[in-house]
C-alpha cells in the first residue's frame, strides 16, 4: 500500500520565521515574523492560503512584530508581539485574520510570548530574557502578573517557549543558540506547577540538525493535527538569504515524556479524522434529531428546540473516540454534547447560562459540575472535546478539562449536541475512533530517528517507562525511510547475559544473543523507502527496552593514522565516518594558555556547531552530540555532551604541558573506557547512550596537537 508523504520544509515561498499556528473550529491559522504579521490558513496543515496581512502597517512603524502568537477565547482574538524585541504589546481582533489593534501598549516582559490556559482558567504568559525563561500568571488577556524565573535555559541565548499540558503535566518546548547559527535547537522541559520546578528533557535536544542543506532549526509551536489525536511541532528553518521555510513533525508522549519524532526531510502525511461533519450537501442526512429543529446553514447549522433538543451523529457508535464539536448559543439557556451508547445510556454535558456552570447527567443521575471561568462569553463559539474509550471518558471545554464524574464507556456510542430553550448553531465537528495515547502508540516514527520502546500499540506489558518483554513476548513498530538503505539499531534498556532478542525488519530475521550483563545491543536492518514494520520480539530470556534508536549505517574498517592541531577554542572531526563501537587511539599534546584549559578526543561526536552566529568557539565550546575525553592539567574527564556538558568520570592524572600521552578509547554499546599511557583509568557505563558519531578533536583553552590518530571499527556484538 502507497503511503502519501510530505517534504520538509513544507512551505517555501514566504518568509514563515518564528510559526505560530493556532487551530480555530476546525482551521489552522499561520502567523510569522514579518512586518505586517503575515497570516496564511489551511484545512491539513500542509497547505497554506495567504490571508493578508493581520495588522495595518501603521501600527508598528519601523519595526518587525517578533514571533506573533495569537489566542482565542470568548470570541476575541488576542495577539501577543514584541516589535523588534522592544518590549510586548497585545493586540485584539474579533477574527483570526485580523485586522488586530493594539490594545495594551508596551507592557515589557521581553521577547517570545506565549500564553497557556490552564484547566481552571487560569491564564499564564511565557517569555524569554537574558536569564532564561520567564513566566507569570495573568489576571485578564491584558494585564501581567508577578514574574517568575523558571530556571529553564540552554547554555547561551535562549527563546521561544511554548507551553502545553498533556496529562495533568506542563510541557515547555523552547529554542536556543542565535537563530543565525546552524546549532539553533529545540528542547523539552515538563513540570508538575506553571511556573515552578521545571527539569530538562531526558533527550535534549529533541530537534537539531547542523547539515548545510537543513539547518537553523528553531522557534516551535505545537498544534493538534486534524484527526484530532495526532500532535504536530511546527518550526522554521534558516536558509541562505535568511529568510526562513516552515517544517512539522509529529510530536508524542510516552510515560509523560515528550518526544519529537524528526527532524524529517519525508514523512506520512497528517491523517484526517475518520469523520467530518463540514455541513455541506447530504451532511444534515447523517443526523438523527429529537424534539427539535435542524436546519442546516453555511458551514454549520442550528439546533432549535423549545424544550428539549437532542441531534445524534448517527456514522456508526464506536468503542473508542476522540470528537470535536464547536457550538454557539443563540438563545439556548442550556447547550453542550453528549454521548450515546449501543446499551442505551445517555450521558449530557453541558452549559446552564444561568447557572454559569458546566454540569454533566449520566443515565439520568448527576455526574458532577464546575464554574464556568470569570469573562466566560455565553454567546461565543466555544469548543468540546471528548475522549472517551474503555478507562475513561474525559470532556474539555475550550482546552481545559472539565472535573466531571463520568464512568468509562462500557459500549460502543455516538456523539451529538443538546440545546433546551432555545437554539444553538453547531460548526466544525469531527471524530476519530482512537484516542490521542493510542494515537502514540501507533505513530509512524521517520529515520534516522529515535523512539520510547513503552509507545507501541501491544506491549504485553509495561515497567514504569520501559517495555519489558517475556520469553515469546514482542512488540511491533512503524519506521519510515526516505530511502532505502542500511541503517544501525539499537536497544537501550536492560539486558541480561542470554537474552536473545529478535528482531524482524524489511523483510529479514536477526536473532541477537548477549553474552553479558548490559544496558545496550546493536543490530543492522535494512529498510526500503515507504513505512517498514518493525518487530522486536524476547526469544529467550526477558529484556526491558526504553529507548529504540536508529541511525545511518556505519562506516566500515579502519580510519587514521592522521594528525590534526588546535589553539585556542575550537572543534574539528578528523574521522567524519559515523561509527558505533570502536577503538581509538592517538598521541595528545596539551598546553593549558588559561587556568581550567583542557585538550579533548570527541567520540561519537555529531551535530557540531559554534555559539553566537555560529562564530563563537568558546561560547560554543560545548555545543556537540557525543562524549568528550578531556586532558586537564591534574585529570582525565570523560564528558558527556548535548550541547552541553555532563561530566560522566573523572581519573587524577599527571598531564605534563607539551608532552604526548597516548589516549585509548574503547566504546562497546553502553560502555566507554579510557586508557592514559598504557593504564585503564576509567570505564563507566552510560545507560541512555548516544548511538553513533564520527571522530575529533578539541581544544578548550590551550593549544592541543594530535599526532597518530587511530580509528578502528568494531562490529556489532
Amino acid at each position: 500500500m502507497t503511503v502519501a508523504v510530505y517534504e520538509n520544509p513544507i512551505a517555501r515561498d514566504g518568509d514563515y520565521a518564528d510559526p505560530f499556528v493556532l487551530r480555530h473550529d476546525g482551521r489552522y491559522y499561520l502567523y510569522s515574523t514579518t512586518p505586517q504579521v503575515d497570516c496564511w490558513s489551511s484545512d491539513d496543515l500542509l497547505h497554506w492560503t495567504p490571508e493578508g496581512p493581520a495588522i495595518a502597517p501603521d501600527v508598528f512603524p519601523g519595526l518587525v512584530p517578533f514571533a506573533p502568537e495569537v489566542v482565542y477565547a470568548d470570541g476575541e482574538f488576542h495577539m501577543y508581539t514584541s516589535p523588534s524585541g522592544q518590549g510586548h504589546h497585545v493586540l485584539r481582533s474579533e477574527s483570526p485574520t485580523g485586522p488586530f489593534v493594539d490594545v495594551s501598549g508596551n507592557v515589557g516582559h521581553a521577547i517570545d510570548g506565549n500564553v497557556l490556559i490552564d484547566d481552571d482558567g487560569r491564564r499564564y504568559f511565557y517569555w524569554a530574557g537574558d536569564e532564561g525563561i520567564w513566566g507569570c500568571e495573568m489576571p485578564s488577556p491584558t494585564e501581567f502578573g508577578e514574574p517568575v524565573l523558571t530556571g529553564i535555559h540552554m547554555n547561551g541565548w535562549t527563546e521561544g517557549p511554548f507551553v502545553a499540558k498533556r496529562d495533568g503535566r506542563y510541557h515547555m518546548t523552547l529554542t536556543g543558540n542565535h537563530y543565525l547559527s546552524p546549532g539553533y535547537r529545540i528542547d523539552a522541559a515538563s513540570s508538575d506547577h506553571p511556573l515552578t520546578g521545571w527539569s530538562p528533557g531526558l533527550l535534549n535536544p529533541l530537534v537539531v540538525s547542523t547539515d548545510a542543506e537543513y539547518t537553523g532549526l528553531g522557534h516551535s509551536c505545537s498544534v493538534v493535527g486534524p484527526d484530532l489525536v495526532s500532535t504536530y511541532l511546527v518550526f522554521h528553518n534558516m536558509n541562505p538569504d535568511l529568510t526562513r521555510h516552515l517544517n512539522i513533525d509529529r510530536q508524542v508522549w510516552g510515560g509523560g515524556r515528550l518526544l519529537v519524532l524528526g527532524p524529517s526531510r519525508e514523512a506520512p502525511v497528517p491523517a484526517e479524522p475518520t469523520h467530518r461533519c463540514a455541513w455541506n450537501d447530504g451532511d444534515a442526512a447523517s443526523w438523527e434529531v429529537e424534539g427539535g429543529i435542524l436546519a442546516p446553514d453555511h458551514r454549520s447549522a442550528v439546533l432549535t428546540g423549545a424544550l428539549d433538543a437532542a441531534a445524534l451523529w448517527r456514522i456508526g457508535a464506536v468503542p473508542t473516540l476522540t470528537a470535536e464539536v464547536s457550538l454557539t448559543a443563540l438563545d439556548a439557556a442550556e447547550h453542550g454534547v453528549m454521548l450515546e451508547t449501543e446499551d442505551g445510556r445517555r450521558i449530557v454535558v453541558g452549559i446552564d447560562r444561568d447557572a454559569h456552570r458546566v454540569h454533566a447527567i449520566d443515565g439520568g443521575e448527576p455526574a458532577g459540575n464546575a464554574p464556568l471561568p470569570p469573562g466566560f462569553a455565553h454567546a461565543a463559539l466555544h469548543t468540546w472535546r471528548i475522549v472517551a474509550d474503555h478507562d475513561r471518558i474525559e470532556v474539555f471545554l475550550d482546552g481545559r478539562r472539565q472535573p466531571l464524574e463520568l464512568a468509562p464507556l462500557g459500549a460502543p456510542a455516538l456523539v451529538g449536541v443538546h440545546a433546551r430553550g432555545g437554539g444553538v448553531r453547531i460548526g466544525h465537528v469531527a471524530l476519530t475512533d482512537t484516542t490521542p495515547d493510542e494515537s502514540d502508540r501507533r505513530a509512524v516514527v521517520p529515520v534516522p530517528g529515535r523512539l520510547w520502546a513503552a509507545l507501541t500499540p501491544d506491549a504485553p506489558s509495561t515497567q514504569g517507562e520501559s517495555l519489558a518483554l517475556a520469553a515469546g513476548e514482542s512488540a511491533g513498530y512503524r519506521l519510515h525511510a526516505a530511502r532505502g538503505d542500511t541503517f544501525s539499531l539499537q536497544l537501550a534498556g536492560v539486558f541480561s547475559a542470554g537474552d536473545v532478542i529478535g528482531v524482524d525488519a524489511g523483510g529479514e530475521s536477526t536473532r541477537i544473543l548477549v553474552s553479558h550483563d548490559g544496558h545496550v545491543v546493536t543490530a543492522e536492518i535494512r529498510l526500503t523507502h515507504g513505512e517498514n514494520p518493525l518487530r522486536i520480539s524476547a526469544v529467550a530470556g526477558g529484556p526491558v527496552i526504553e529507548l529504540i534508536t536508529v541511525s545511518p549505517g556505519l562506516g566500515d574498517g579502519d580510519a587514521g593514522p592522521v594528525d590534526g592541531a588546535l589553539s585556542g577554542y575550537g572543534k574539528a572531526l578528523l574521522d567524519p565516518t559515523p561509527r558505533a563501537d570502536v577503538d581509538i587511539e592517538a598521541a595528545l599534546a596539551f598546553t593549558a594558555t588559561e587556568s581550567g584549559g583542557h585538550g579533548d578526543l570527541l567520540v561519537r561526536a555529531s551535530a557540531l556547531s559554534e555559539g553566537g552566529e555560529g562564530a563563537d568557539t568558546r561560547l560554543g565550546v560545548n555545543f556537540l552530540l557525543g562524549y568528550s575525553v578531556q586532558l586537564h592539567v591534574d585529570r582525565v574527564v570523560l564528558a558527556r555532551h548535548d550541547y552541553d556538558e555532563r561530566i560522566l568520570a573523572s581519573a587524577a592524572a599527571d598531564i605534563e604541558s607539551e608532552a604526548p600521552h597516548r589516549v585509548v578509547v574503547r566504546l562497546r554499546g553502553e560502555r566507554i573506557a579510557v586508557e592514559l599511557d598504557g593504564v585503564p583509568i576509567i570505564d563507566v557505563a552510560d545507560v541512555l547512550p548516544h548511538a553513533t558519531g564520527a571522530t575529533g578533536i578539541r581544544a578548550a583553552g590551550g593549544h592541543l596537537r594530535v599526532e597518530g590518530l587511530v580509528v578502528r571499527g568494531i562490529a556489532h556484538t
